[in-house]
C-alpha cells in the first residue's frame, strides 16, 4: 500500500512539475511560479526515491530516507515563494494589518501542538521525534505565509486575491504530509494512503491554479 500511495503522489507531482516547467521557465516569467514548480520537482524526487526503495525490497519506516528531503525541499520552496517574492509587496508592516499577521500565527501554533501531541508525548521512536521536529519547523514556516496570504487583504497589487486558491492548496499540502508522516511512524497504511490521495490531488491542481492566478493578475 505504501508503494501505491507514493506512486499516486509521484505521478501527480511529476505531471505538475513538467507542466509548470513548460509554463514558467521562460524569459520574463514570474519567479514566484518558478519556485512553486521547483517545489513540485522536490516532491516528485522524494517520491521517486521512495518508489525505488520499495521496489528494491527496502522499507520506509525503519531508518532515515532520502525521500524525506523531498518533503523538506518542497516546503522550503513554498516558503521562499511567498516570503521572498510576494510578502514584501503585500505587507507594509503597518499597525492596521497587524491583526492579519497575528491570525496567521494560528498555522505554526497548530503545527507545534500537533507535534507535541502526536510525536513528543507519544511512544514513537526517538528518530521519528527528531524527524517530526524537523518537518514541523518547515511546516511552520511555509504554512504561516500560506495562511497569511490566504486571509490578507489586497491593498495595491491584487496578487494576493489571485493566488488565494494556490495558498489554500499549499496549506492543505502541509497538513496532509504532516498527517502522512505521523501515520507512517505508526505503520498505519490506510491513513497513509488517504493522505497520499489528498496530496496527489493537491499537487495535480497546484500548477493549473497558479497559471490561472498569474494570468488573472496580469489582466
Amino acid at each position: 500500500m505504501y508503494l501505491a500511495a507514493n506512486i499516486i503522489v509521484g505521478v501527480c507531482a511529476l505531471a505538475g512539475f513538467i507542466y509548470g516547467e513548460a509554463q514558467f521557465f521562460r524569459p520574463k516569467k514570474a519567479l514566484y511560479a518558478q519556485m512553486i514548480t521547483l517545489s513540485l520537482g522536490c516532491i516528485a524526487f522524494g517520491r521517486l526515491f521512495n518508489i525505488v526503495r520499495l521496489l528494491t525490497g527496502g522499507e520506509l519506516t525503519g531508518n532515515f530516507q532520502l525521500g524525506f528531503l523531498g518533503l523538506i525541499g518542497s516546503l522550503m520552496f513554498f516558503f521562499s515563494a511567498n516570503f521572498g517574492t510576494v510578502d514584501s509587496l503585500v505587507d507594509d508592516h503597518s499597525k492596521e494589518l497587524k491583526k492579519y499577521r497575528l491570525i496567521a500565527l494560528a498555522a505554526p501554533v497548530a503545527a507545534v501542538l500537533m507535534y507535541v501531541g502526536l510525536f513528543l508525548l507519544s511512544d514513537v521512536s526517538g528518530r521519528q521525534k527528531i524527524l517530526g521536529a524537523v518537518l514541523t519547523a518547515f511546516v511552520m514556516a511555509a504554512s504561516y505565509f500560506n495562511l497569511k496570504h490566504l486571509i490578507f487583504p489586497d491593498i495595491d497589487f491584487g496578487i494576493v486575491k489571485c493566488l488565494r486558491p494556490y495558498n489554500l492548496l499549499a496549506l492543505i499540502y502541509s497538513i496532509s504530509i504532516f498527517v502522512e508522516f505521523c501515520a507512517m511512524s505508526r505503520d498505519n497504511e490506510v491513513l497513509t494512503l488517504i493522505c497520499c490521495c489528498v496530496t496527489g490531488l493537491v499537487t495535480a491542481a497546484m500548477i493549473p491554479t497558479v497559471v490561472r492566478g498569474v494570468n488573472k493578475w496580469k489582466t
